[in-house]
């Protein structure tokens, strides 16, 4: 064994020693009054109101939206989390832009090949020129689109992060809010109000 390993033992050993040493204390832990419940009612209102937020939490996981799932789904189809999460302006927006970029880079692009062909297939001189200078503005112009197509389909991820984020936050206020507003429920147990 290292004289480092040892030294990290023993630096270990000194940090834990004094959280072992300590006497785990039953009583202060399970003391009532630390939870300020002073008698049987408002513990079991308490144990009530917590399952009510337990079963408000999980409506929230059962409808929030999943990072992963979100961007994978925003990468392959730009503005897909805009349109889930009812942002349809940003979402069209995101969509007709990334269609229009890389519809037009795709074009100039063709454009250019198809001058690269007729350059590769000339046997005049005046024809080689002609065509390697046809061949540069289509080929820059689909480079330059297919650039931008890039940048806003960076944005769309970028932007997905802070929809779910967005969304996430609404749906939990949403959540809340009507929980707290809702003075009158039907529950399998029977009809609660509340004051």
């Amino acid at each position: 064994m290292s004289y480092k390993n040892i030294i990290v033992l023993l630096v270990l050993a000194l940090i834990v020693s004094p959280l072992i040493a300590q006497r785990f204390d039953v009583e202060k832990f399970s003391d009532p009054a630390k939870y300020k419940w002073n008698s049987p009612k408002v513990q079991l209102q308490s144990r009530l109101d917590l399952q009510q937020r337990q079963k408000l939490l999980q409506v929230y996981e059962m409808n929030k939206f999943s990072y992963r799932s979100k961007i994978i789904k925003s990468a392959l189809v730009p503005g897909w989390t805009h349109f889930s999460a009812g942002k349809y302006a940003k979402g069209q927006i995101i969509l007709g832009l990334e269609v229009a970029l890389f519809v037009s880079s795709f074009y100039y692009y063709d454009q250019a090949m198809n001058y690269n062909d007729k350059y590769k297939n000339s046997n005049y001189i005046g024809d080689l020129e002609y065509y390697y200078e046809k061949t540069k503005v289509p080929w820059r112009n689909s480079q330059l689109f297919f650039g931008l197509g890039l940048m806003v389909w960076v944005y769309n991820l970028y932007d997905t992060f802070l929809v779910i984020d967005e969304y996430n936050t609404e749906l939990w206020q949403k959540i809340y809010i009507d929980y707290h507003n809702k003075k009158l429920s039907v529950t399998p147990s029977g009809i609660t109000y509340r004051f």
